[in-house]
């Protein structure tokens, strides 16, 4: 009887300093002191040996640490221990998309949905199968995240991306005026109705959008970027300039927004569009994916230069577009009357012919071209 007394008191001991030592662990988790909890705890494994308490506080120290692999071990072999508990496998779910195994945390989300519909579920397998890019799994996934909890911002944005990139304009606008009559300055859902109503011509209703962002102190690329694009419809040209330079100082990698603010001050007579063009020339790299952008930069910076009279300027940039376009015949003429209005009638010559090699007769470049090679032997014939 005394033995077994004995047994008794001593297995209660046992239990009470095990769970002062789980206490202690967690009040070390709670002060984010991780790798002391950590320590701790593979220590009373060693002693104990692997207790499911013991392994589900060491794979919450990695988890909450950041140490997406050893939670992962943790956690895989805590869910073949204990196949029914959720959380497991809501933390290997949460693992795998982390480390962008997506088809494997689908899985487990799908498997995790079979036994309960949880709205955070419903959203990351959207996610999941967005980064995969299947776009309509991703789209029912949100709707039926939403259907759970329909006034969930995120799920709305990205469900609402979706649709933006297949142009459905009018069920955003549908689905964002329902959101933004509950929460009209939600700055999540706001510039997802802003850029549907760009993209459905309604400029107006667009700018007051993107007005409202910047007054609830959105300050940002995409609602200065916007607005520019609003005042230029509406040709507020003097507030589109400004608008745009403000997107370029928070982005000034855009090389289509460089070249749209270069343009706009050459039809705005601005002395710096030349630095303008400069910025866009020096953020491309030519390679196939910039060749066109590059060309299109040169020719429009070209133009601008034939605009301003800067003859030998437009020369050089449409040469410099040929490098990037060479069939683009109609730089040969362009070029030939920079040469004739410098009164080189010699090298107009040189490209006017090159401009009459390149045009099939009956062309209009090739009437530009006969014209000029005509005149040019004129010219040349007048001067000896």
């Amino acid at each position: 009887m005394m033995r077994k007394h004995l047994l008794l008191t001593t297995l209660l001991i046992s239990c009470t300093l095990s769970a002062q030592e789980i206490g202690a662990v967690r009040e070390l988790k709670q002060l984010w002191k991780y790798d002391e909890a950590i320590a701790a705890l593979t220590q009373m494994m060693a002693e104990q040996g692997p207790r499911a308490d013991l392994l589900e506080e060491l794979a919450d120290c990695h988890y909450q640490s950041g140490n997406a692999t050893e939670a992962l071990t943790q956690y895989s072999l805590l869910a073949e221990m204990q196949p029914d508990k959720l959380l497991y496998k809501l933390r290997l779910m949460n693992l795998l998309y982390r480390g962008k195994q997506y088809e494997a945390a689908i899985g487990f989300g799908r498997e995790i949905l079979q036994r309960d519909s949880i709205t955070q579920v419903l959203s990351l397998v959207g996610d999941a199968f967005n980064q995969l890019e299947r776009r309509d799994s991703a789209q029912w996934y949100y709707r039926r995240a939403l259907a759970r909890r329909p006034h969930n911002d995120a799920v709305l944005s990205k469900l609402c991306g979706i649709l933006l990139g297949r142009e459905q304009y009018d069920e955003v606008l549908s689905l964002t005026d329902t959101f933004l009559a509950e929460e009209p300055d939600n700055l999540t859902i706001l510039p997802v109705r802003g850029l549907a109503r760009f993209n459905t011509q309604q400029y107006e209703a667009a700018e007051a959008d993107f007005t409202r962002m910047n007054q609830l102190g959105d300050d940002g690329y995409a609602v200065h970027y916007y607005l520019g694009q609003c005042a230029q419809k509406f040709s507020r040209t003097w507030v589109a300039e400004q608008e745009f330079e403000l997107a370029w100082q928070r982005d000034s990698t855009d090389v289509g927004l460089a070249i749209t603010i270069a343009k706009l001050k050459s039809d705005l007579q601005h002395s710096d569009w030349e630095q303008w063009y400069e910025k866009a020339l020096e953020r491309l790299k030519p390679d196939q994916r910039t060749i066109a952008n590059t060309a299109a930069t040169h020719q429009n910076y070209a133009l601008s230069a034939y605009k301003y009279g800067k003859w030998d300027l437009c020369i050089r940039e449409y040469q410099q577009m040929l490098e990037y376009s060479p069939k683009h015949y109609s730089a040969y003429y362009m070029i030939a009357q920079c040469y004739e209005n410098k009164r080189d009638y010699r090298n107009a010559l040189l490209w006017y012919k090159k401009a009459q090699s390149a045009f099939a007769a009956g062309t209009r470049g090739r009437e530009i071209a006969d014209s000029g090679v005509e005149r040019m032997t004129a010219e040349i014939f007048m001067e000896e």
